[in-house]
C-alpha cells in the first residue's frame, strides 16, 4: 500500500464527511471493517453497522487534513481539524485518525481520537 494511495483515501474521507455523503463514506470501508469514533466509544463492526453509525450521527460540517500523514506499512495516522456544531454554535476540533488499510485502499479499521471538551469556539 503506497502512502499516496492512503492519502487519497483519507482525502476522499474528508470530502465525504464535509459533504454529509454517507454512501461515499461507507464505500471507503471493507465489508468486515470496524470503526471506533471516538476512541473509548462503541466499536461498530461490519458494513451495515458502519452505515447505521454514519446515518444516525451528525457529521462534522467540515473535515480537513491539517498536517503530515504518517504511514507505517498498511497503517497510517493523520491529523485532522473538524468544524462541528454544538448547541447552535460552531467549534473547531483537533482529531487524530488512525487507520488500517486493505490492499485495495479501503479502511479495515478506523479509530478517531478527539475530545469535545477541547473544541474551540469559532
Amino acid at each position: 500500500m503506497s502512502a499516496a494511495r492512503i492519502r487519497q483515501t483519507f482525502e476522499r474521507y474528508t470530502q465525504c464527511v464535509s459533504a454529509g455523503d454517507v454512501a461515499g463514506l461507507v464505500a471507503l470501508y471493507s465489508e468486515d471493517a470496524c470503526i471506533e469514533i471516538p476512541v473509548g466509544g462503541p466499536v461498530h463492526r461490519g458494513i451495515d453497522a458502519i452505515r447505521t453509525f454514519y446515518a444516525d450521527n451528525e457529521l462534522a460540517e467540515s473535515l480537513a487534513i491539517s498536517g503530515t500523514l504518517c504511514v507505517a506499512g498498511d497503517e497510517a495516522a493523520v491529523p485532522l481539524v473538524a468544524c462541528v456544531r454544538r448547541d447552535g454554535r460552531l467549534y473547531e476540533l483537533d482529531v487524530i485518525d488512525v487507520a488500517h488499510f486493505r490492499e485495495d485502499g479501503r479502511f479495515s479499521r478506523l479509530r478517531a481520537f478527539f475530545d469535545l471538551e477541547g473544541a474551540r469556539p469559532l
